[in-house]
């Protein structure tokens, strides 16, 4: 299983409705109301991740070759369950300019929130 970093708020959760309002004011995030759908590119077969309330997509800037071509993507990141939001830990995040970062660290701040991580550590991003 994946390590995750955790937006949370002591001692009081966040509230599903607050996490709502929240996403819909923040730039370069959107509430996600469908779910996920991949193909295995061994069998073909088609996987699909029911959605929850409170998903969320982060919109990540991509460039084309040499700069050229430039376009976004939104990634579903973000899964509201229990009282928190939670993402997957990955080596990108070390960059202060990774747009999933940027989009955890705005809405803990906005909600009064910390980031933290399974282990009970706290980022200060």
């Amino acid at each position: 299983m994946a390590y995750a970093l955790h937006i949370e708020r002591s001692p009081q959760g966040l509230t599903l409705d607050e996490w709502i309002e929240e996403v819909t004011k923040q730039d370069g995030v959107k509430l996600v109301e469908i779910g996920v759908e991949a193909k295995n590119p061994t069998t073909g077969e088609t996987i699909s991740i029911e959605g929850r309330p409170g998903d969320v997509a982060v919109l990540f800037p991509t460039t084309g070759f040499l700069g050229f071509g430039r376009k976004a993507e939104w990634r579903t990141c973000i899964r509201f369950v229990r009282n928190k939001a939670s993402f997957n830990a990955t080596p990108e995040l070390e960059s202060p300019h990774n747009p999933l970062r940027v989009a955890a660290s705005s809405l803990a701040a906005a909600l009064g929130a910390k980031i933290v991580g399974d282990e009970g550590e706290v980022y200060e991003w």
